[in-house]
């Protein structure tokens, strides 16, 4: 496993800094995670938080859209934003001696954003056609759409928007959304790779020392509304979505609720695709994910089968959730393990996935996590764990939603 060197600074202004050294790559990443996620848009206004995001990258400092993003393509920047329940997050990966060139400029995209409104309208058209888009991507309208139904609001808000909000939507609302949570309270700017701690905390420090905003309180929770809710769909597929509560990042169960995961759905060899696909041919696509979404932990499932076979396929897809805590093989647990330990490896050979791991681990933690901790802990996993979590979180409170031309029947 490669060695780490992990430094923290915590700027004046709140912003913090997170760097994880690796001197043997050549290149560096970053991961700004901003309090900007879409629980905080204006009340009906879903959708403020992700045009900010595209908006901001359409002119900021002294660069009009074009020269923008023609200075970070000079760079050879790859990079990317996005926007959950708490966060917008801006992250990149280039080679490292251009890092804090990149962050110059940065510097304007979050602090000095022109929010022009010739560009405004762009960035307003194109999040109505991501919308649109969902018609034709059912997987990713069913994502959602299970999301919004299993999480309290406005945890569950979809993060590109919905469709009469961002129609009235205004540049106004969008300046006014920057003015309050673009702010280095509570900010984290995470980064990895080849890099010089002291040279980076001091550029950082006179880019962003000056930056003001205010605090940031917590979110209030809405109502939870477990149950089942059926999307009407003229198509020639069913699409499911299925959400129950697991364990938080913060737990001590954490690995276990990894480890039963990989159980359920790390690969052609799971439980899931081989009872659901494989012997019965009840779907062509099925899977689940531990997730953490803001402060809840949850499984996440999904399942695409034909009208003929959801209702059977929904059927076999819950009883396999809650069989896992009758019995877990060895060999079942050692081909999770060495899932899990792969993809670790992999993440840690990546600058740009250690940046974002810096940046959760901070945020959730307020401390990064070793790859070499993260490895023990797999390894240390054993039957009776995964047993001990499977009885202990035993599957129940399901949120499912389906999408297609007819109703199913939740038969627990």
């Amino acid at each position: 496993m490669l060695q780490q060197q992990t430094e923290v600074h915590r700027l004046s202004n709140g912003l913090t800094l997170v760097a994880e050294i690796m001197p043997q790559v050549s290149s560096a990443a970053f991961a700004f995670l901003t309090p900007a996620g879409v629980g905080r848009d204006p009340e009906n206004l879903t959708g403020t938080a992700s045009i900010l995001s595209d908006l901001t990258f359409r002119g900021a400092g002294d660069y009009d859209n074009r020269g923008l993003n023609e200075a970070l393509d000079n760079l050879g920047l790859s990079r990317g934003s996005s926007t959950s329940s708490l966060h917008t997050r801006y992250s990149g990966a280039l080679v490292g001696d251009k890092l804090i060139d990149v962050l110059e400029i940065y510097a304007d995209v979050l602090c000095r954003p022109q929010l022009a409104n010739d560009q405004f309208e762009m960035c307003k058209m194109l999040a109505i056609q991501n919308i649109e888009s969902l018609e034709d991507d059912p997987r990713q309208k069913i994502s959602l759409l299970t999301q919004e139904q299993y999480l309290p609001f406005p945890f569950g808000r979809p993060s590109i928007g919905k469709m009469e909000d961002v129609q009235k939507c205004s540049l106004s609302d969008v300046r006014a959304y920057w003015q309050k949570w673009y702010t280095p309270q509570t900010t984290i700017l995470a980064v990895a790779g080849n890099i010089d701690f002291d040279a980076l905390r001091d550029r950082v420090e006179s880019l962003f020392g000056d930056w003001q905003g205010d605090g940031v309180e917590a979110l209030p929770q809405g109502q939870r509304d477990y149950g089942y809710v059926h999307h009407h769909n003229d198509g020639a597929q069913v699409h499911i979505g299925v959400m129950y509560d697991s364990v938080h990042f913060c737990d001590e169960d954490y690995y276990k609720a990894l480890g039963a995961s990989s159980i359920l759905s790390g690969g052609m060899g799971s439980r899931l695709f081989t009872e659901v696909r494989e012997k019965r041919a009840l779907c062509y696509a099925v899977g689940a994910s531990h997730q953490i979404i803001g402060p809840f932990g949850a499984v996440r499932c999904y399942l695409g089968s034909s009208p003929e076979q959801a209702q059977e396929g929904l059927d076999v897809l819950l009883a396999e959730l809650l069989k896992l805590s009758e019995g877990v093989s060895q060999d079942e647990l050692d081909r999770a393990k060495v899932g899990l330990r792969a993809s670790l490896i992999m993440q840690g050979e990546s600058s740009g996935a250690r940046a974002l791991h810096c940046a959760s681990d901070f945020y959730h933690l307020e401390r990064v996590r070793s790859l070499s901790e993260i490895e023990d802990a797999i390894n240390d996993l054993t039957v009776d764990d995964i047993l001990d979590y499977a009885t202990t979180y035993k599957p129940q409170n399901f949120s499912i939603t389906t999408l297609g031309p007819t109703e199913l029947k939740v038969n627990v």
